[in-house]
C-alpha cells in the first residue's frame, strides 16, 4: 500500500533533513527511474508501507516501530567529495553523534560507505544506518532512522533493500 504524507509531516519530524531533495520520478515494480538515474529499489518487507515525501526518491515507513527508510539520489552539483564527507552531510544538524560502526563495502560495482550511528535530532534520540554510494556522477543515499529501542527490529528492512539495490549505468558515463 502506498500512501502520501501531507508535506512529509511525521516523516520529516522523524528524520528531519537527512537527505537532499529528490528529483521526482517513479517506481515501477522494483525499479526507480527519474530520467537521470535508474536503479533497483526493492521493498523492505513486511511491516513497511511505501510513502511519498518531498525529500526522497523512494521512502517507506514502519508505523509500528516509528521507523523511516529513505532512498535518494542526486546528480547535480556532485563534486569529487569523499564518501566520508558525503556521510557527514547526511547528519548535519544532529547532536550527540556517536559512530557505532563504519566500513567501506562494494555495492553496485563501486565502493560505498556504510555507517551505523546514534544521534539526536532536536533532542530526540535516533539510531541510524546509512549507506552512501557515488556512481557515474551521482550520489545515492540509503538511510534508516528509528528510535533506538526499535532499531534492531527494523534493520532487516534496510538490509533487504541494500542486498538487492543496484544502479544502472548512466548513458554516456
Amino acid at each position: 500500500m502506498r500512501q502520501t504524507l501531507r508535506n512529509g509531516l511525521g516523516f520529516v519530524l522523524l528524520v528531519g533533513g537527512l537527505v537532499s531533495v529528490g528529483c521526482g520520478g517513479h517506481r515501477q515494480g522494483d525499479t526507480f527511474d527519474n530520467g537521470k538515474v535508474r536503479y533497483r529499489a526493492p521493498d523492505p518487507g513486511p511491516g513497511w508501507s511505501e510513502v511519498v515525501v518531498d525529500n526522497a526518491d523512494v521512502a517507506w515507513f514502519d508505523d509500528a516501530h516509528a521507523a523511516a527508510l529513505l532512498l535518494n539520489s542526486h546528480c547535480e552539483g556532485v563534486d569529487d567529495a569523499p564518501l566520508q564527507a558525503l556521510t557527514n552531510h547526511l547528519v548535519m544538524g544532529m547532536t550527540d553523534r556517536a559512530v557505532v560502526r563504519q566500513e567501506t563495502i562494494m555495492l553496485s560495482g563501486r565502493e560505498a560507505m556504510e555507517t551505523e550511528m546514534t544521534a539526536k535530532l532536536d533532542g530526540v534520540p535516533r539510531h541510524m544506518a546509512m549507506l552512501v554510494l557515488k556512481k557515474d556522477g551521482c550520489v545515492y543515499d540509503l538511510v534508516l532512522a528509528a528510535p533506538p529501542q526499535h532499531f534492531d527490529t527494523v534493520r532487516a528492512g534496510y538490509r533487504n533493500v541494500k542486498a538487492r539495490f543496484d544502479v544502472e549505468a548512466r548513458p554516456g558515463r
